[in-house]
């Protein structure tokens, strides 16, 4: 079948309705005869005045054109789709069940491929970058070199979304509703910041060896420095049974 001949017969028509008058009145819309992906202009004489159901039924003729594969076929059957589910357009655009399953897998196919190639390597704009966390916010942002800032921590979601400052203000606001003095939950973080220095303050190799000497079990003092020393859980080398003293920590609870 001769699809540009049957293009051309619309095109035709409708320009010379439209010459005698006959196109005057009603809905109508512009359609490009050269479309401006192919190297078409907004000219006079390259724009037609067609129906809804012409326009569409000229797009598909667009697309039936060229072959499969190549690049003016693919920019056609873009076109047709975008028209087909503009939501702006108030006229719906019809096709049968098979029509429609058919330029759907090529449409997919074309939109899968245009996407592989804009993620390889350098096309891609997230290409050699890493995740960072800002320790004061929580918030997670990827840089393709690390930050000049301290409070940037190599790693993505480390505090999930919420600072250590912001944790420290959720859990005192806990404390708070469930009618725990404040003072006791400031006392806790006391506490915990005089165990964390005397721990990097020895040579301590486990914390089983630490926690012998409070009388206390390795769990209590882990679960203690986690809860309130943010700068734990941030240790790579954080570990329940072999955990070891480093006196650069001490004071370093941020």
């Amino acid at each position: 079948m001769n699809y540009r001949n049957i293009y051309y017969k619309i095109i035709e028509k409708a320009k010379n309705e439209d010459k005698n008058g006959h196109r005057q009145l009603g809905y109508f819309e512009k359609h490009h005869i050269l479309p401006k992906s192919l190297g078409g202009s907004n000219d006079k004489n390259n724009l037609v005045k067609l129906t809804a159901r012409e326009h569409f039924i000229c797009h598909w003729l667009l697309v039936k054109m060229y072959d499969k594969g190549t690049d003016e076929r693919n920019k056609m059957l873009c076109a047709l789709w975008r028209m087909r589910s503009n939501p702006l357009q108030n006229h719906i655009r019809y096709t049968n069940a098979r029509t429609y399953e058919n330029l759907r897998i090529e449409y997919s196919k074309i939109i899968s491929n245009q996407m592989h190639i804009i993620q390889m390597g350098k096309n891609n704009s997230q290409f050699g970058t890493k995740w960072y966390t800002n320790r004061n916010t929580g918030e997670s942002k990827k840089f393709k070199e690390k930050p000049k800032e301290e409070y940037w921590i190599e790693g993505r979601n480390l505090f999930h979304g919420e600072s250590s400052v912001l944790k420290i203000k959720l859990i005192t606001l806990r404390h708070t509703e469930t009618k725990v003095p404040q003072k006791n939950y400031l006392k806790s973080v006391d506490d915990a910041h005089k165990l964390w220095d005397e721990f990097h303050s020895g040579t301590y190799e486990k914390l089983d060896d630490f926690a012998k000497i409070h009388n206390k079990t390795r769990s209590a003092i882990f679960v203690k420095f986690k809860r309130y020393i943010p700068a734990f859980n941030t240790d790579k080398k954080r570990s329940c049974r072999s955990y070891k003293s480093n006196n650069i920590l001490i004071g370093k609870y941020e």
